[in-house]
C-alpha cells in the first residue's frame, strides 16, 4: 500500500512539475527562465517601492468601487461609471471582502506584469521563432512602461495579459491547428480582457483581418470560430445588460460616445479625438519603447533608435508589401499582415477615441513592436561578426545592456511620481477619522476621497448624481440649491482636479465654511478641507 501511495505522490509531483516547467525544451527556454525570474524580481522591487503611494484618479475609482461592492461601508457612494467593464472592481472587491485588501491587489499587478513577459516569449515563439521571442522578452522585462505601471493597480496590465493570452490560444486553435478547446479559451480570455477594460475591443478587427485572409468569407461558416464568438458573447451578457440599463443600446452608445459618430438617439461626447488625430500615436513609438534616455547623446540615441525601428519594419514587412497579391495563399504573409494590423488598427482607433497619448493603452502591442525593433540586431549573426559559436547569446547580452537605460528611466519616473496625490490620501484618511458615517463630502477628487474616507461624496460638477457623470455639469445656481438641500459637512478644494473660479470662491463667499486643515500645512497648501460650522455664521 505504501509503495502504491508513493507512486501516486510521485505522479502528482510530476504533473505539477510538467505544468510549470514542461515548456522548457532547449537552451532558449532555459535562458528565458532566467529572464523570467529576473522580470519577477524587478517587479517585486517596484512593488516594495510603491506599496504605500497614493492612488491616482482612475485607480481610486476601481478600488473605491471594490470597497463599495465588498460592503466595507454602507455609507459610501456608488461612483462606478457603468460604461466600463466591471471585472477589475469585482476582482478587487473579492480581496477586500476576504480581508487582504490593497496590498494584495497591488501584488497581482506584479503577477500579471511578469505574465506578460512570459506570454511575449510564448507568443513570438509560436508566431515567429524562439530567437526573436527571447530577445523581445528581454526588452519587455526592462520596459519602462511595464516597470512603472506594475506599481499601480490599474486595468491596463491585467487587460493586456488576457488579450495576449487570448491571442496565444487563437494562434494555437485557429492558425496552427483548428482546435475546439483552444478556440473556446480564446473566446473566454478575450471576454475577460474586455470585461476588465472595454478599450480592448479595439483588437477585435485584427482577428477578423486574419480570419478573412485565411479563409476569405468562408470564415463566416467556421463552426469553431462561432463557438469562440458564442463564449465571448455569453460572458459579456451581464455587462451589456447593465450598460443598456444606464446608457441605452450599447452598440449605438459606444459608436457615439467613443468614436464620435452621429447615431440617432445618442449624444456624441468624443470631442477630443477625431480623424485629424488618428495618427497621433505613431510618433510616440520611440518614447514608448525606449523612454527618455539621459546624457549627452540623448538626441543621437533617439534618432538612432528611430532609424533602427524603421529598418526593422522594412525587414519585418518587406515581403508582405512585395507579395501582397499572394496574401490569400501564403501563410507567412497572412501572419505578417496580422502583426501589422495588431498595431496599425489599435493605433488608429486610439487616436480617434482618446485624443491624448497614453503609453499604458498599448502594452499589448509592445511585444511585436520590440520584435520589429530587434530584428536588425538578430540579423547581425548572419554577418559573421562574432566568431564564437554562441554568438547569438552574445547578441542577447548586448540587447540586455541596450535596454538597461530603459529600466533606469522607469525607475526615475517612479521616483518622480511616488509622492503624487499624497495630499489627497492624507485628506481622505483625516476625513475618515473626523467625520460621521452619514456625512457628505464635496470634492472633484471624488474617487480618492471616496476610497480613503469611505464616505459619501458629491462633486461641484454634478452634485450627488453619479459623480463619474462629468457630462451632466450643473450651474452655480443649481449647486447652491444642492448645498441647501443636502447640507454636506465638508468641502475639499485642491489643485489636483479642474475647478472653475466660482468653486474656489465658494467657501469665501459663504462664511459658514471654515478651513479646518490644509495639506501640506504651509503658506501654499495644495489642498484645503473646509467644514460647515453654523455657529460661525
Amino acid at each position: 500500500m505504501e509503495v502504491v501511495d508513493s507512486k501516486e505522490i510521485e505522479k502528482r509531483k510530476s504533473k505539477i512539475k510538467n505544468f510549470f516547467l514542461g515548456w522548457i525544451k532547449d537552451n532558449y527556454d532555459k535562458t528565458f527562465l532566467v529572464v523570467l525570474i529576473l522580470a519577477l524580481i524587478l517587479r517585486i522591487w517596484i512593488f516594495t517601492k510603491t506599496l504605500d503611494q497614493a492612488l491616482w484618479f482612475d485607480t481610486a475609482e476601481y478600488l473605491s468601487t471594490g470597497k463599495y461592492w465588498a460592503g466595507m461601508s454602507s455609507h459610501m457612494s456608488d461612483i462606478w461609471y457603468y460604461r466600463r467593464g466591471f471585472l477589475w472592481p469585482l476582482f478587487s472587491a473579492f480581496f477586500f471582502k476576504i480581508g487582504l485588501g490593497e496590498s494584495t491587489i497591488r501584488f497581482t499587478e506584479v503577477i500579471f506584469s511578469t505574465g506578460i513577459v512570459f506570454l511575449t516569449y510564448r507568443l513570438i515563439s509560436i508566431v515567429y521563432n524562439k530567437k526573436l521571442a527571447l530577445a523581445s522578452s528581454i526588452a519587455m522585462t526592462f520596459s519602462w512602461v511595464l516597470f512603472f505601471f506594475s506599481g499601480r493597480p490599474m486595468t491596463d496590465i491585467p487587460a493586456s495579459f488576457f488579450i495576449l493570452l487570448s491571442l496565444l490560444f487563437f494562434w494555437k486553435g485557429y492558425v496552427k491547428v483548428t482546435n475546439k478547446k483552444h478556440m473556446m479559451l480564446f473566446g473566454i480570455f478575450l471576454a475577460i480582457a474586455v470585461l476588465i477594460r472595454m478599450q480592448t475591443l479595439i483588437f477585435i478587427p485584427c482577428f477578423i483581418v486574419y480570419a478573412f485572409t485565411k479563409e476569405k468569407f468562408k470564415f463566416l461558416k467556421n463552426k469553431k470560430l462561432w463557438l469562440a464568438i458564442l463564449m465571448f458573447a455569453i460572458m459579456l451578457i451581464p455587462h451589456f445588460v447593465i450598460y443598456n440599463h444606464n446608457f441605452g443600446n450599447p452598440v449605438k452608445d459606444m459608436a457615439s460616445h467613443y468614436l464620435g459618430f452621429n447615431v440617432e438617439g445618442t449624444v456624441s461626447h468624443n470631442e477630443q479625438g477625431g480623424f485629424s488625430k488618428m495618427l497621433m500615436y505613431f510618433p510616440d513609438i520611440p518614447y514608448l519603447l525606449f523612454g527618455s534616455p539621459q546624457g549627452p547623446f540623448t538626441s543621437f540615441l533617439k534618432l538612432a533608435f528611430t532609424l533602427i525601428f524603421l529598418l526593422g519594419a522594412f525587414m519585418f514587412f518587406g515581403n508582405l508589401f512585395l507579395g501582397f497579391d499572394k496574401i490569400f495563399s501564403n501563410k507567412k504573409l497572412q501572419r505578417d499582415l496580422f502583426v501589422l494590423s495588431w498595431f496599425i488598427i489599435p493605433y488608429l482607433l486610439l487616436g480617434r477615441m482618446a485624443g491624448l497619448v497614453e503609453q499604458r493603452y498599448v502594452i499589448a502591442i509592445m511585444p511585436f513592436l520590440f520584435a520589429i525593433f530587434l530584428t536588425p540586431f538578430l540579423n547581425l549573426g548572419k554577418l559573421n561578426i562574432f566568431k564564437n559559436k554562441k554568438k547569438f547569446f552574445v547578441i542577447i547580452l548586448l540587447i540586455a545592456l541596450l535596454f538597461i537605460p530603459n529600466l533606469q528611466w522607469g525607475n526615475q519616473l517612479t521616483e518622480m511620481k511616488k509622492t503624487s496625490y499624497h495630499e489627497l490620501k492624507l485628506a481622505g484618511e483625516w476625513l475618515k477619522e473626523n467625520s460621521d458615517l452619514q456625512d457628505v463630502i464635496v470634492t472633484n477628487s471624488f474617487p480618492q476621497i471616496s476610497y480613503y474616507s469611505e464616505r459619501r461624496v458629491a462633486t461641484f460638477s454634478g452634485g450627488l448624481r453619479n459623480p463619474e457623470d462629468h457630462l451632466g455639469v450643473i450651474s452655480q445656481e443649481e449647486f447652491n440649491e444642492f448645498m441647501q438641500q443636502e447640507k454636506p459637512r465638508f468641502i475639499v478644494l485642491s489643485i489636483f482636479e479642474n475647478h472653475k473660479d466660482w468653486m474656489y470662491s465658494y467657501p469665501k463667499d459663504n462664511p459658514n465654511w471654515i478651513p479646518v486643515i490644509a495639506f501640506p500645512p504651509t503658506t501654499q497648501p495644495l489642498l484645503i478641507i473646509y467644514e460647515y460650522q453654523i455657529n460661525n455664521a
